[in-house]
């Protein structure tokens, strides 16, 4: 994730996608039959979109449309539950290249007020058949010899609602756990994250939810390599990309253990890219209905 880079000040960190193969045989998914009687974003507090919204903290993963919300300081776990089964996503384009999606819980690690370490673990979905499957990624090991990315070849079934939990399990070790809420599936993954304390002391938590590019659509509208995410992003809109309908219920902080609600108070900053400082796009890539901090609506469409 772009994260990585905003975080460190630039620290060169380029993610890729393995393109494991899923058990999907079509890229275009609306897991389930999404309901015409009932309105999800009603009751919602506020919406925010990519052209009405100014972020007033950090928002750090910008490579591709975004949204995340970040714990203050003091927690050693969160966890969120996650409608996928009425999620609808498509990362493949016309010419078979892809993007990626993620929906993911992470944590940041601090040195007294320095950033340190951070790491992202959770759901992507990547290649090009798709498939929602556990992946992390760790800016730094606790070894040099350990992998700092991996992608679980067991997929999540397309139906059906999840609970992800990620936890600082022991000093310098993480687990994030993702079960159905609907059935049988369970999936988990331990990695090691160097500095990390199990009281949580020293560690934040985040929640966030994005479409990134790996190296092949990195390109400008005239097919050439380009790093400005901006006109990368335009230059990929209006085919067909899109990850919306995502409804994350449920946040929870832990701290010591003692499951908190994420409610305002305990919320560092909300984020989203492209927020409206980003004055290329006439139309907004990103839209986020905010209910409270336990509950969010993200659309997530590259069309206009």
């Amino acid at each position: 994730m772009k994260r990585f880079l905003s975080i460190a000040l630039c620290c060169f960190l380029l993610l890729a996608s393995c393109g494991i193969e899923a058990d999907t045989s079509s890229q275009n998914e609306s897991a389930g039959e999404t309901s015409t009687d009932v309105d999800v974003t009603e009751g919602a507090k506020r919406v925010i979109n990519s052209l009405n919204y100014k972020n007033n903290g950090k928002m750090s993963d910008n490579d591709g449309p975004a949204f995340a919300v970040y714990s203050k300081k003091g927690y050693n776990g969160a966890s969120v539950v996650v409608d996928i089964a009425d999620s609808e996503i498509n990362t493949l384009l016309p010419d078979g290249r892809y993007v990626n999606g993620y929906c993911f819980l992470g944590l940041d690690v601090y040195d007294g007020s320095y950033w340190t370490n951070c790491a992202d673990v959770g759901l992507c979905w990547s290649g090009e058949n798709g498939g929602w499957h556990i992946f992390y990624n760790i800016y730094e090991t606790l070894h040099e010899d350990m992998r700092s990315w991996y992608e679980s070849g067991k997929m999540l079934p397309k139906n059906g609602r999840y609970r992800l939990t990620l936890t600082v399990t022991r000093n310098d070790y993480v687990k994030l756990t993702v079960e159905s809420l609907d059935g049988p599936f369970r999936d988990s993954v331990e990695l090691a994250v160097k500095g990390a304390l199990a009281d949580g002391s020293n560690t934040s938590m985040l929640f966030n939810v994005a479409l990134d590019y790996p190296p092949n659509t990195k390109l400008d509208s005239n097919g050439n390599a380009c790093e400005d995410w901006a006109e990368i992003t335009l230059a990929n809109s209006d085919k067909g990309l899109y990850f919306k309908k995502l409804h994350a219920t449920e946040l929870t902080l832990f701290k010591k253990g003692e499951p908190l609600d994420w409610e305002d108070d305990l919320i560092s900053s909300v984020g989203i890219w492209p927020d409206k400082t980003v004055k290329e796009f006439d139309y907004y890539p990103t839209e986020v209905f905010i209910f409270d901090g336990k509950q969010y609506y993200v659309n997530l469409d590259m069309n206009r």
